[in-house]
């Protein structure tokens, strides 16, 4: 029995050394052999730059391991834009390129179906909460109507938690005030603020900064939680407001614009003001500070 068994293990020893000699191997050196042209970078690009065909260049690579979605012909990559810094030697792969330009603000290349991004002027110092306005803040906007004698202030329903993209100076230069000017270096101060808006939103913001000052107030940065919440909320109210995302006529639209810019801002704990046409679109929600 025992000499059965030895003659058996040896027999499935002898076949599977064959299956290795000749099947295994032979595969897996034909995969690392095999060869195939790819596109390869032949200049250095930066970011958002054209690519051109003197850019390129086809070379013959071996194929193992060789992603699926590189590019392998030319025509396919020519034309694109840089979506990274490229160099020399760089494969190209579909999250290397974009097919349409790119901007230098990334917070503009990834704006959601249905949003615009529309910036406001600040007129002053205060209006632009001193200068203090970072990219991913969340915000509040203040209407001051000096031709409105009763209420020359206006807390808008639409406009109370947006989104800062990017903070401008006069020359539409991006202002980062996370870092300090050097000693040599002249402060840049805020003359635009970029946000992102619904339609309406944007339609909004138009026509207050044409009928006076728009004031800024910080309600929530570096907290993504709350960001989000808030954003949501405010979603919540235009839902109220204007439907469910239903187009609007213009007739319509003038008409909610109208109504909503009649509101007054609410004192904590007071009651809502008897021109309101709807106590559930003026009534503040509770926040939590947004500086922790």
């Amino acid at each position: 029995m025992k000499m059965n068994n030895r003659f058996i293990y040896g027999i499935l020893s002898i076949v599977l050394a064959a299956v290795i000699a000749f099947i295994a191997i032979p595969a897996v050196t034909s995969r690392t052999s095999s060869t195939c042209e790819i596109v390869r970078m032949k200049t250095a690009v930066t970011r958002g730059t054209l690519i051109t065909t003197e850019d390129l260049e086809l070379v013959e690579v071996g194929g193992f391991n060789l992603p699926d979605s590189v590019a392998r012909r030319i025509e396919d990559v020519a034309g694109t834009y840089a979506a990274a810094d490229l160099y020399p030697g760089d494969y190209l792969l579909p999250e290397k390129v974009s097919s349409v330009p790119l901007s230098s603000d990334l917070s503009l290349n990834e704006i959601p179906d249905g949003m615009v991004a529309i910036s406001i002027t600040t007129q002053t110092l205060a209006t632009a909460l001193s200068d203090k306005l970072q990219s991913g803040d969340i915000i509040r906007l203040y209407h001051y109507d000096d031709n409105n004698v009763l209420e020359p202030v206006s807390d808008i329903p639409e406009l109370r938690f947006l989104k800062v993209l990017s903070v401008s100076d006069s020359k539409g230069l991006d202002v980062d005030y996370t870092t300090p000017p050097e000693e040599d270096e002249e402060k840049q101060q805020t003359a635009t603020i970029t946000v992102l808006a619904t339609p309406e939103q944007a339609m909004l913001l138009t026509r207050y900064e044409n009928e006076g000052v728009l004031h800024v107030a910080l309600i929530s940065r570096g907290n993504e939680k709350l960001a989000k919440e808030l954003l949501e909320r405010q979603a919540e109210i235009l839902t109220s407001l204007y439907g469910d995302g239903l187009e609007l006529s213009d007739e319509e639209l003038e008409s909610s614009m109208n109504t909503s810019g009649q509101s007054e801002p609410e004192a904590e704990g007071g009651e809502n003001s008897s021109t309101k046409p709807d106590d559930s679109h003026d009534k503040e929600p509770e926040e939590t500070s947004g500086e922790e």
